[in-house]
């Protein structure tokens, strides 16, 4: 959305200095929107199921090595992001994770359990969590890739 001061000509002329960005980015949303709609619902349970299974062992892994204790952990349905922390330290991850490599759902413990000594996205935060994993960023960058292959192999 524009803001309503802003003349029709330069929203037009900046929509076409990114149209190849915008066509980018609804291939990636049209692709997502495919791969999304042929999980069947025993696939989901599936991937809770695996969810459940992995991600306490992996949130204890870390939490031993950066000295936090998290509240508690549910597995969720959300769509818009891959893990939260709450206010009072209990960890939310989407079952959708499940879809990404191994490093990159590590990635995601960690940087929830950043949160718990920092509710913020600060260099302090950052600093926690390239002191657990180095390579944070390369691992972040696969969470921006198109959704992966829903394939449940285990």
């Amino acid at each position: 959305m524009a803001p309503w001061w802003m003349p029709k000509r330069d929203i037009e002329a900046f929509v076409c200095r990114h149209e190849s960005w915008v066509e980018r980015h609804r291939a990636m949303l049209a692709e997502r929107r495919r791969r999304e709609a042929a999980v069947s619902e025993a696939d989901v349970v599936r991937w809770k199921e695996r969810a459940r299974r992995i991600l306490p062992e992996k949130i204890a892994h870390y939490a031993a090595i950066m000295g936090v204790k998290p509240t508690g952990f549910r597995v969720t349905s959300a769509q818009k992001r891959f893990g939260s922390c709450s206010g009072k330290n209990s960890l939310c991850f989407s079952y959708r994770l499940m879809a990404y490599p191994e490093e990159a759902i590590d990635y995601v413990v960690v940087h929830e359990l950043a949160h718990i000594r920092h509710h913020d996205h600060s260099r302090a935060f950052y600093a926690t969590v390239a002191s657990v994993l180095p390579d944070y960023k390369k691992r972040e960058r696969l969470l921006k890739q198109p959704l992966p292959e829903l394939i449940l192999d285990d």
